[in-house]
């Protein structure tokens, strides 16, 4: 008669939910909820010096500011690249630096810089970040 396993499914299933779960600690620098994060940073700061070039350097003015489709043109309109690489990472693996490339659109005008910045992630699971300020 031939031997058969007579463990449980939660025996087998017990050590992927452990690796699973372990790996949700670590915030990576080029997950959606990451990139989310840090266009919502940029974007939540209507004075950063990207933005702000790339407003200045627009020829496209509003000839009716009350317009909504003048004000969206005029809106900063940022993208990260493709390419966003992890520098460090903390000893406890909750925080990351990350660094990549960042576009700003705004009317005619396109400007690039280089972004660096940190995500952690906090006991509850939820990502924070904080970006470097751009410096021209």
């Amino acid at each position: 008669m031939p031997y058969t396993c007579t463990r449980s499914t939660a025996f087998w299933i017990f050590p992927f939910l452990i690796s699973v779960s372990g790996c949700s600690a670590k915030p990576e620098c080029d997950s959606s909820e990451t990139r989310l994060a840090v266009l919502k940073t940029v974007s939540d700061d209507h004075s950063n010096a990207l933005g702000r070039y790339a407003a200045k350097n627009s020829t496209a003015k509003p000839s009716d500011p009350s317009s909504e489709v003048q004000k969206s043109t005029q809106q900063p309109l940022y993208l990260l690249g493709e390419k966003i690489i992890t520098t460090s990472t903390s000893a406890d693996k909750r925080t990351v630096t990350c660094s990549g490339s960042m576009s700003v659109t705004v009317g005619d005008a396109k400007a690039s810089k280089e972004i660096e910045f940190t995500a952690q992630r906090s006991s509850d699971g939820k990502i924070s970040v904080s970006v470097t300020p751009f410096q021209f």
